[in-house]
């Protein structure tokens, strides 16, 4: 997942972690936590993306290694 492109559209500081296959969206918390804001799955690109903040949109090319990151109200 290193060369994939990540554009992350929104104003909020956002980070991409990995566990093999499962790849999560998530904003750094002041207490040192983090909230997990979307999910998905690399291995399987038909899956939906599951996306647990009402305010971003989440899209991702698999053929072309990118993920987008948007603000609903900026649609």
């Amino acid at each position: 997942m290193n060369h994939w492109k990540i554009n992350n559209m929104t104003n909020r500081n956002l980070l991409i972690q990995q566990n093999e296959n499962d790849v999560s969206i998530v904003e750094p918390l002041n207490n040192g936590s983090f909230k997990i804001l979307s999910e998905f799955k690399l291995n399987t690109p038909c899956l939906p993306i599951n996306t647990y903040d009402d305010q971003l949109y989440v899209s991702i090319n698999f053929k072309n290694e990118e993920i987008n990151i948007y603000n609903k109200s900026n649609e």
